[in-house]
């Protein structure tokens, strides 16, 4: 997957549904659907660096790197659109 390619979450950590006991700011599963690019490559981990269309925020979702509305994203759990 290279850096540009528009992508949607598929799943998250290989799954569709989050844990029951999942808390709301790191209920990831709520992108799923949600499209986005990737902004950096396939690191040491099979993740990719993906900043969403939407706003990762207003799901009230946790985002921690310094590009905004990005998610170190299993490849596995993307598919290009």
């Amino acid at each position: 997957m290279e850096v540009g390619l528009k992508v949607k979450l598929k799943t998250f950590n290989g799954d569709r549904e989050a844990p029951q006991d999942c808390s709301s700011s790191e209920n990831y599963w709520l992108l799923i659907g949600k499209s986005g690019a990737i902004v950096k490559p396939e690191n040491h981990r099979s993740r990719v660096l993906i900043q969403f269309d939407e706003q990762v925020s207003d799901l009230g979702l946790h985002c921690h790197n310094k590009i905004p509305n990005s998610l170190l994203i299993l490849s596995s759990d993307l598919e290009a659109i």
